[in-house]
This record gives C-alpha cells, sequence and structure tokens, in this order.
C-alpha cells in the first residue's frame, strides 16, 4: 500500500478534527507531499466550518466513543483479514445532472425537443422532461428543479469577511410585500467558487428563492445584498 492509499478516506476525518494527535501529525506531513488529499481537504473545509453555524452543538453521551471506536477496530481486523482491496468498491460513474442551453452543446435534438428547449429559454426556464427543469437565478447561478426537489447550483464569489450565505424562500400564495423566509441553509462557496446547495421543502409550493450574505448563524430578516433570486413560478 502506497502512502496516498494510506490516507485516501483521511481528509473528511481530518477537517472535522476528528484524528488522534499522531494521527493527525502525520497526516499533515503526508498533505505536504500529496496535492490530491490536499485539493480535498480544500473543498472539505469550508463545509466543516460552515457546520457550527447550522444548529447548536451537543455533547454525545460519555460512551460514545468508546461504542465507535470498537467498532473501527471490528471493522479493522475483518478488512486486514479479508485483504488489502476488500474496501474498494468497483468504479460506477455517477451521471451528472448539469443543464446546458443548446447553443453551448453538441447535442443532437430532434425539431420537436429542440422547439421545447426554444420556448423554455424564452420563459427563462429550461425544460428537459420527467419533471425536471432549470430556472435562471442570475449570472452563473441557477436553481434545478427535479420533481419537487430543487437544489442552487452556482460559481459565486466568497462572501464579505465575516458573513455567510443564506438561502430564503417565498412560498406560493404569500402576499405582496411580504418578507421572504429564512430556511436552516448556510453556505459558504468551495474554493473554486462552486455551490450546490438544497432548498428545503417542497419545489412546488415555493414561488421564490433569494440568497443574501448574512451574519454567522444566518437571520431572521434579510440584512444583506440579495446575490442570486430565481422565480419558480
Amino acid at each position: 500500500m502506497n502512502d496516498h492509499e494510506r490516507w485516501a478516506d483521511t481528509a473528511g476525518a481530518y477537517v472535522l478534527g476528528a484524528r488522534v494527535s499522531r494521527e493527525r501529525a502525520e497526516f499533515e506531513a503526508h498533505l505536504a507531499t500529496c496535492g490530491v488529499c490536499q485539493e480535498e481537504v480544500d473543498e472539505l473545509r469550508p463545509a466543516a466550518e460552515a457546520l457550527p453555524m447550522a444548529s447548536p452543538p451537543v455533547l454525545p453521551p460519555p460512551a460514545l466513543k468508546d461504542r465507535i471506536m470498537a467498532e473501527v477496530e471490528r471493522e479493522a481486523a475483518l478488512l486486514a483479514q479479508a485483504g488489502p482491496a476488500a474496501d474498494r468498491p468497483a468504479a460506477v460513474e455517477r451521471p451528472r445532472r448539469r443543464f446546458r442551453l443548446p447553443a453551448l452543446t453538441g447535442w443532437r435534438l430532434a425539431p420537436v425537443a429542440a422547439g421545447l428547449l426554444i420556448v423554455g429559454v424564452l420563459a427563462g426556464t429550461v425544460l428537459t422532461g420527467g419533471g425536471e427543469r432549470t430556472v435562471s437565478a442570475g449570472p452563473n447561478a441557477k436553481v434545478e428543479i427535479d420533481g419537487d426537489s430543487a437544489t442552487i447550483v452556482a460559481n459565486m464569489d466568497q462572501p464579505p469577511e465575516g458573513r455567510v450565505y443564506e438561502v430564503w424562500v417565498v412560498p406560493k400564495g404569500a402576499e405582496k410585500g411580504d418578507p421572504p423566509q429564512p430556511t436552516n441553509v448556510l453556505f459558504v462557496p468551495r474554493s473554486d467558487g462552486s455551490v450546490e446547495a438544497a432548498i428545503p421543502g417542497s419545489a412546488d409550493d415555493i414561488a421564490q428563492v433569494l440568497v443574501s450574505d448574512e451574519p454567522p448563524g444566518g437571520s431572521e430578516t434579510p440584512t444583506g445584498e440579495v446575490v442570486m433570486q430565481a422565480e419558480l413560478s
């Protein structure tokens, strides 16, 4: 087993501080020579730093650590008996749901499908069939809707120092002038600016989605600049 294989699944535990001092020091020495692991740490760190903002901390039961470590040792013993390849699942290519305008792709669409896409673009929404559609939320930002699920997909700047982004929704049937409702979704973009944030609730019940920069922990009403807005209905 080479040095990278030894630490291949360590980045998540590392950014969460779930490694003992000796293992943490050894992994940090490995990071100095492994660009793959360093890139994974850089991608996971913003999410780990945002976790304390999502909910109040709760102390685990004292016996939880012993139970977890016992299970880890049991699994390690089983893997050692089964051989080094036992924990390597077969590679599976996962389909990536990304929607692009026809002018930017090489898709060969039937005339009817092309017509539907053009109508969707003119309305601000790209129709893809099967209950899937994409709604523009501004430059380099969109909301992908699949059935009753909605996800923000964007590439954006980091929020101002000491701020995070918060997702807001305006439900269908809201009175004109009603303020948007806060959600529990707080995030910062990855190091490359990319964002994928699931919007809570059913997309069928949401008229509008907004994103603004807010203090850590979020706000009850928007206080910062609205940087993203999408009309779902």
